[in-house]
């Protein structure tokens, strides 16, 4: 059974993330995160130092969220291609569920962003290199470097985030951004589909009406 203290730091989480999520870091305060969750601001200091800190906690949350949902979904999956496509459409969701006031806090604090981006290099992007590597032992990717194509995409959606912050990308724009970033990258990587620089232009222009078709479900 569940001690008053973890009822109410899970009521803490719970009610930050929300907000946090909702509203990003600058326009919560902690005497709203306090009344959300049914506590004192005092309570909350005596689980986190700080805001920022309970910020970090909740990102930090997001992401071991994400590669523990993924994880379990490509068990389930036959095949490169599968895995691929469950990955990007986990990122998609989870794309969904916060605003871009989250995405410009976070950027604006470099150095709580370094520490987010370490974390996801040691999990989510390992998951990344793990499907890729697994695709290569069996055949169903080309010859290329996992751990290389891992990190590209995850540069890849750094910096794609960062355009957010300077707000020359919409939020909505996020979300195609992982559409076609999985199309991209599942054409070009996956045995059975040749180079697009080896196409002839009459083949260049089928996959490309062929592309335009596909698309990724949310579940």
């Amino acid at each position: 059974m569940a001690t008053q203290w973890e009822l109410k730091h899970q009521r803490l989480l719970e009610q930050a993330e929300r907000l946090f999520f909702e509203k990003g870091l600058k326009a919560v305060t902690m005497e709203e995160i306090a009344a959300a969750a049914g506590i004192s601001k005092m309570t909350i200091y005596n689980h986190f130092n700080s805001k920022e800190e309970l910020f970090k906690e909740i990102t930090l949350e997001m992401v071991r969220r994400f590669n523990e949902e993924v994880s379990q979904e490509l068990r389930r999956q036959p095949d490169t291609y599968s895995r691929l496509k469950a990955y990007f459409e986990k990122g998609f969701v989870v794309s969904k569920t916060v605003t871009p006031e989250f995405y410009h806090d976070l950027y604006d604090k470099p150095h709580l962003l370094q520490e987010i981006a370490a974390y996801k290099r040691e999990t989510t992007v390992k998951l990344l290199t793990d499907i890729l590597e697994q695709g290569k032992a069996a055949g169903e990717i080309q010859e290329a470097d996992p751990a290389f194509v891992a990190m590209m995409l995850d540069v890849l959606t750094v910096g794609i985030m960062g355009l957010i912050k300077q707000g020359e990308i919409h939020h909505e724009e996020l979300l195609d951004f992982n559409i076609k970033l999985f199309h991209f990258i599942s054409r070009g990587i996956m045995s059975d589909i040749r180079l697009p620089w080896a196409l002839s232009k009459t083949e260049e222009q089928q996959g490309s009406q062929h592309q335009n078709k596909d698309e990724i479900t949310t579940g």
